[in-house]
């Protein structure tokens, strides 16, 4: 299946949440038991574009929600986009196991754009 397209508007200066659900065809939630996840933002649609942010679960910016629901749940601080320069930046959201008895699986979820609109009062 292919990745769907979904735009995060991030406020300089805020805190950012979102949250992802991974579904099957039939809409039905997955277990993400055994799975974990990670988002790249960068200034360009590609691997070798610089990093803006990074965010999965080794540094709390993505944590899992209902695991029975196939909810991750996404943060950035207020501190930490405080810092990140207004503009447009490119995404994508993976998922992997993290089942060592099973074959190595990601898939990307979702990717997009991201953009950072300037904070005026501060």
């Amino acid at each position: 299946m292919s990745a769907g397209e979904t735009e995060f508007l991030v406020d300089q200066g805020s805190t950012f949440q979102a949250e992802v659900v991974w579904q099957d065809a039939n809409n039905a939630a997955i277990n993400i038991t055994h799975y974990d996840a990670r988002m790249d933002v960068r200034y360009a649609q590609t691997k070798n574009a610089d990093l803006v942010i990074q965010l999965n679960s080794s540094n709390s910016r993505i944590s899992k929600g209902s695991v029975t629901g196939g909810k991750f749940n996404l943060f950035i601080s207020a501190a930490d986009t405080a810092d990140l320069l207004p503009g447009t930046y490119f995404y994508d959201f993976e998922v992997f196991s993290t089942d060592s008895t099973s074959p190595v699986f990601v898939q990307r979820l979702i990717q997009g754009q991201f953009t950072v609109s300037p904070e005026v009062t501060g």
